[in-house]
């Protein structure tokens, strides 16, 4: 399934869905393997409705998500999910995208 913003869907308590975002956000720092869902979840803390706490995934925008992982060795040492800025017209062009971000996260590591 894929969220939206719902706007016709019925609300739920915003404190109450911020407190969760911000727990999960907590432990994205141990756990990157569920960073990408709760920053799709985090977009729609403004307005929640009760579809975001079932759902996963984006039907508002066609932007592609980025996400990389870095190892020194056989450790994880940084992780990220990023919605791209722009809109790509092709896989190839969303990849190219990607890398590129890639490669300046680890320039800057560097």
């Amino acid at each position: 399934m894929k969220l939206s913003k719902d706007e016709k869907g019925v609300g739920v308590d915003q404190h109450l869905y911020r407190s969760m975002i911000g727990s999960l956000l907590y432990l994205t720092v141990s756990r990157p393997d569920i960073a990408f869902a709760v920053g799709v979840c985090a977009r729609y803390q403004a307005e929640p409705k009760v579809s975001h706490l079932n759902q996963a995934g984006s039907a508002d925008d066609r932007k592609s998500t980025s996400g990389g992982c870095f190892f020194l060795g056989n450790n994880l040492i940084s992780w990220f999910s990023k919605k791209q800025n722009c809109v790509s017209l092709s896989m190839a062009e969303a990849e190219y995208i990607a890398v590129g971000s890639s490669c300046s996260q680890l320039v800057w590591m560097k």
